[in-house]
Formats: structure tokens, C-alpha cells, sequence
């Protein structure tokens, strides 16, 4: 079977504004919207966008933290053998509201996290920047369905 690898964005969905324990980085007030969380599957979607939409895990990466108390949206994933999350979180540190520190403890961005009130304008934001780097952005709604549509041809 072949493995399909690449990068991701999951949006995010914050219902209530809140302070939230995020484990080594402390706690830290998260207000209400939308968020892009930049990672990286390069052993394979499938583990990591498993563990993502799973609700009983124990807390491995800042991410989880945000999760147990927000609901995952929208996944977009984008085939690619490059670190997709870094070149996307650079070029969305210019242009949204980050999270200062959140999900890049690996690399030297200044955040793997991003904010806006605007659910379609952060999707789009997204979409356009993975299109420009000459890679197609496929993207799902977070239901039980998802995991069909990313192994299709598997």
C-alpha cells in the first residue's frame, strides 16, 4: 500500500475565549474564533490525522492541548516530500495573528499556529499560499468520512 505523506493544515474552531494549559509553553489566554495549525506527516497522513481527530489521547504535542478544548473543522492536505508546515508558517506569520511559540519546538519559526475571526479568510489565505508553491491543497471537512477520501487509491 502506498503511503501518502505531506503536509497539513487543520481549522480549527474555539467556541468561547479561554485560558488553556498548553504544557510546556504554560497557559495562555486563547480567544474565540479560528485556527490554522501548520504540521508536517512525512511518515504518512494517516497516524498523524488519526491521533489529530482522536478525543481520548494523552497529550503529546502542544496542539492536543488546544484540541481537548476546541473542535478540528476543516483539514487541508497538500502531497508534498518537503517540511510544507514551516514554509507555510513563515508565510503566514507576515500576514495573520500567531500563537508565539506554539508547535515549533523542532525548527526556528516563530509559530506553527495562527488566529483569525475569519474562517474563510484563513482558508484562503492557506490555499493560495500552498498553490503558489506549485502544489495542490486538498481540502476535507473533519468527519468520520475524511480518512476515505485521503486513501482513496490505497
Amino acid at each position: 500500500m502506498e503511503v501518502v505523506k505531506g503536509g497539513y493544515v487543520l481549522i480549527i474552531e474555539l467556541n468561547k475565549g479561554q485560558e488553556i494549559s498548553v504544557g510546556s509553553l504554560g497557559v495562555g489566554y486563547f480567544p474565540a474564533g479560528f485556527y490554522a495549525y501548520c504540521g508536517s506527516a512525512l511518515s504518512g497522513f494517516r497516524s498523524r490525522i488519526n491521533h489529530h481527530l482522536s478525543k481520548n489521547k494523552k497529550p503529546r504535542w502542544h496542539i492536543d492541548y488546544l484540541l481537548s478544548k476546541a473542535q478540528i473543522r476543516e483539514i487541508i492536505l497538500c502531497q508534498t516530500e518537503k517540511r510544507l508546515e514551516c514554509l507555510l508558517s513563515q508565510a503566514l506569520g507576515g500576514e495573520l495573528t500567531y500563537i508565539p511559540d506554539f508547535g515549533c519546538s523542532d525548527c526556528h519559526c516563530k509559530s506553527h499556529l495562527f488566529f483569525s475571526t475569519d474562517k474563510d479568510n484563513l482558508v484562503g489565505r492557506i490555499t493560495s499560499f500552498i498553490t503558489r508553491l506549485g502544489l495542490t491543497p486538498q481540502s476535507y471537512p473533519a468527519d468520520s468520512t475524511l480518512l476515505e477520501h485521503i486513501f482513496r487509491r490505497a
